[in-house]
């Protein structure tokens, strides 16, 4: 299933690779910081465990030429999980993901700027899982959904390389793991730091002046 999913990811970057309105592509590297809800069914409880901390990395492909709206495809690389202190113990819940993130991307163009803002899903795959909390028994969903909503800042170049940062909040809208007693869903704050690279033809107009002899 890993090897579908995967083939499923790259077949369609490659299929958007050679659209006319590519604009651009990135990498990102990044920090996360994630937690967990428990929701318990019987008897009826919610419980919020601690943050845990790990990194992600993405490389991602800009898509239109809007001077204020685009769109972003990406294939991200996640650390999440969650610190479950219990009287008894301190249990460990560890989760790797590999997602596939679409954006709607909104911006302004300033002289030395360019912040945006950024919302959408992403479709998660479960690529390891490491729980040591009693409540969970069983497997995390192979595939669920979350809603992704943040900020970033670009810098300004008149070269076609761009750096920026942004920051990202992404709660799952379905439940990572499902069981008979107890439902997980995952949160995260995201830092992220990238390098785009923009084709030629593309760059942007930074609000320069334009003078005309």
């Amino acid at each position: 299933m890993k090897k579908k999913f995967l083939a499923a990811l790259l077949f369609s970057l490659s299929l958007q690779i050679h659209a006319q309105f590519l604009n651009s592509m990135a990498v990102t590297l990044g920090a996360t910081a994630a937690n967990q809800k428990f929701k318990f069914h019987d008897p009826l409880a919610l419980s919020r465990k601690g943050y845990v901390f790990g990194f992600n990395a993405s490389v991602f492909l800009e898509m239109l030429s809007h001077d204020n709206v685009r769109w972003i495809s990406e294939i991200q690389y996640n650390q999440k999980g969650s610190v479950d202190k219990q009287p008894e113990a301190t249990y460990a819940n560890k989760l790797q993901y590999l997602s596939w993130n679409n954006y709607l991307k909104v911006r302004y163009e300033m002289y030395n700027i360019i912040p945006y803002v950024l919302v959408g899903p992403r479709l998660e795959y479960t690529l390891a899982q490491a729980s040591s909390s009693p409540a969970i028994a069983g497997s995390y969903l192979p595939l669920h959904v979350s809603l992704a909503a943040g900020a970033g800042l670009e810098l300004v170049s008149y070269t076609n390389f761009k750096f920026f940062v942004e920051g990202f909040y992404v709660p799952d809208v379905m439940p990572a793991y499902i069981s008979a007693p107890v439902h997980v869903n995952n949160s995260d704050f995201e830092l992220r730091l990238g390098l785009k690279y923009e084709f030629a033809g593309r760059k942007e107009s930074c609000n320069s002046p334009t003078y005309v002899e």
